[in-house]
C-alpha cells in the first residue's frame, strides 16, 4: 500500500465530474472510508483535548485549539500500537485540513477568517506534519518533504515536539490514574441517511477505544459522554456543560468524499497559500 497516496495527491487530481456522478470502485470506497475514520480518530482525540483542558482545570496558554491539535498528535503516536494504522492516522488527518483548506478558501483576502478560535486549516496541516517529524524524524521524513518542508525545518520541528511534549505531559501526569475510572458511556444516535458512517465507526470501536482510553488513563469525574450524532453540520465537539463530545455523522461524510475528490494519484506537493477552518 501506497502510504503517501493521499499525501502525494494533495496537489491535486480533482476528477473532472462532481463525487456523485462518479463511479466509485471498491477500492476508492475502501480507501475514503479509511481516510474518514482516520479523520474521525484525530477529531476525537483533539475533542478529548478540550475534555482534558474543562475537567481537569488545566491552564492553556495561546489557542486551546492549536494545543488540541498538538495533544491530539501527541496521543495518537503514543497511543496507536499498529505502526501502519498510526501513520496513515496522521497523514490523512493532515490532509484532512489541507483538502478542508483548499476548499474554504474564498474569492479573496476579506474572505479569510483570520481572528478566530482556530488556526488556519492549512497552517493546521503544516503545523501537524511539524510535529510529525518532529517525533519521529525517520517515520515521517518523506511526509514532511511532500509538504515542502526542508531539512532546517524539519530540525527546527524536532524542538517543536519535545516542548509540546514537556508541556502536556507536566500538565496531564498529576491526573493520570493509578486505577480505571467511572466507565465513559458511548451512544450512537439515530444517523439517518449516515447509518453507514455510524455502523464503520462502530465495527472499528472507534468511540469505544476512546472512552476506555481516557477512563483508564485520566482520573475524571463521572458523567463524561460520547456520542455519535446527526449535527445539521460537518463538525465535532465537546461541550463542558453536558460533559459530552460529541462525533457528527455528516463530518465523515465530508472526509468520504473530500478524499474521493481529491485523493487520486498526483506528484507535485502542497503549495501554501489556501486558508480557512472548519470546526474544532
Amino acid at each position: 500500500m501506497n502510504y503517501l497516496r493521499h499525501l502525494a495527491a494533495v496537489a491535486f487530481a480533482t476528477l473532472a465530474l462532481p463525487a456523485f456522478a462518479q463511479d466509485i470502485t471498491p477500492e476508492q470506497d475502501a480507501e475514503a472510508m479509511d481516510f474518514a475514520m482516520h479523520d474521525a480518530v484525530f477529531t476525537l482525540y483533539h475533542e478529548s483535548g478540550h475534555l482534558l483542558a474543562h475537567e481537569l482545570g488545566l491552564p492553556v496558554l495561546g489557542k486551546e485549539e492549536d494545543a488540541a491539535d498538538s495533544l491530539a498528535v501527541i496521543l495518537i503516536l503514543n497511543n496507536t500500537g499498529d505502526d501502519d494504522e498510526r501513520f496513515n492516522t496522521l497523514v490523512d488527518a493532515a490532509n484532512g485540513w489541507y483538502y478542508s483548506a483548499e476548499d474554504s478558501t474564498g474569492e479573496g483576502l476579506d474572505d479569510l477568517s483570520y481572528y478566530d478560535d482556530h488556526s488556519l486549516d492549512i497552517q493546521r496541516a503544516y503545523a501537524m506534519v511539524c510535529m510529525m517529524v518532529g517525533a519521529e524524524p525517520e517515520e515521517f521524513t518523506e511526509a514532511a518533504e511532500v509538504y515542502a518542508l526542508d531539512a532546517d525545518q524539519q530540525d527546527a520541528c524536532i524542538g517543536v515536539y519535545q516542548q509540546a511534549d514537556e508541556a502536556w505531559n507536566s500538565l496531564l501526569d498529576p491526573h493520570r490514574a493509578k486505577t480505571p475510572g467511572p466507565t465513559i458511556p458511548v451512544k450512537y444516535e439515530d444517523a439517518g441517511d449516515f447509518q453507514i458512517y455510524a455502523d464503520e465507526l462502530k465495527k472499528r470501536g472507534i468511540l469505544e477505544d476512546l472512552a476506555t482510553f481516557l477512563s483508564t488513563t485520566f482520573t475524571l469525574p463521572a458523567g463524561i459522554e460520547i456520542h455519535g450524532a446527526l449535527c445539521d453540520e460537518p463538525n465535532a465537539f465537546y461541550d463542558p456543560e453536558s460533559h459530552m463530545i460529541t462525533y457528527c455523522y455528516e463530518l465523515a461524510d465530508d472526509m468520504y468524499f473530500k478524499d474521493i475528490e481529491k485523493g487520486g494519484e498526483g506528484e507535485e506537493a502542497p503549495a501554501a497559500g489556501t486558508s480557512g477552518s472548519r470546526g474544532g
